[in-house]
């Protein structure tokens, strides 16, 4: 793993963030992730105009310049991955202004996921998602719940909101098929903005509203979408073996020709 953290003019190697830095000691931070791939981020200006638009919404002083420059800092890393840019509140109380937030990055090497669809079930605790699904550190929910998930051998779980609305799985973003109409939680329901479940917007005609949890299990198909899977078809949702994956396994199939073009 390679990090850096924002000097205030340029982008230096860091080995991590000061403890005094209420994004460590309070969770007050925002992220964006993003696949890189042979010097390419993967819609860098859907995820640099995304990190602006909720530093904006928090109030936090997110310096241009870092994030302009972030983007030569990832392409030029060397490494194919797994990327992060987040922006914490820096240091003070935790009711203190912000001003003077802190920019960090890292990139990870990864691995493409090797299934090619994915095993769901239902975390059974009511899900809270923070600001109306901002992305933010205080990201502990989703990882207990994916934790739990993975010890009874499931990839994934899907979150449900205390008024029982479908909300996303831990780590993407969720679309349902239901007589050959693709639904998606409504951002209401406090689903994440994310860019590829933007991506599958653009491309099909998708209805999105608030949907129930009977809504997953008598779906016909049920597929996931973030910056690192793109598009993953699920084949089972509590062990119900769900229909012939037709739609996500398209989508799934133009993202991966997306990906093969840029890299040409």
């Amino acid at each position: 793993m390679k990090s850096w953290l924002w000097n205030g003019s340029a982008f230096e190697p860091a080995a991590g963030v000061p403890i005094s830095d209420r994004g460590f000691r309070h969770g007050m931070a925002l992220f964006e992730s993003m696949a890189v791939r042979d010097g390419a981020i993967e819609f860098w200006p859907e995820h640099r105009q995304r990190i602006l638009t909720a530093c904006a919404e928090r109030d936090f002083p997110m310096p241009d310049a870092a994030v302009a420059a972030a983007g030569s800092v990832f392409e030029n890393a060397g490494i194919n991955g797994f990327a992060r840019i987040y922006v914490t509140a820096g240091d003070g109380g935790p009711a203190a202004p912000i001003t003077d937030a802190r920019v960090f990055l890292f990139i990870e090497p990864r691995e493409p996921e090797r299934e090619d669809c994915w095993s769901l079930t239902f975390h059974e605790d009511f899900y809270r998602p923070m600001f109306g699904g901002l992305k933010t550190a205080n990201y502990w929910f989703n990882a207990d719940a994916l934790a739990q998930a993975c010890s009874r051998k499931f990839d994934e779980a899907l979150l449900c909101n205390d008024f029982g609305e479908l909300v996303s799985s831990c780590c993407a973003n969720v679309f349902i098929v239901k007589d050959e109409r693709i639904l998606t939680p409504s951002r209401k329901s406090g689903c994440r903005a994310g860019v590829v479940r933007e991506w599958v917007i653009k491309r099909r005609k998708v209805e999105e509203r608030r949907l129930r949890r009977e809504d997953a299990t008598t779906a016909d198909e049920i597929f996931l979408t973030n910056s690192w899977l793109g598009v993953m078809p699920v084949a089972t949702l509590e062990g119900r073996p769900l229909g012939p994956r037709s739609v996500g396994a398209k989508l799934a199939a133009e993202f991966a020709q997306r990906r093969e073009s840029a890299e040409d």
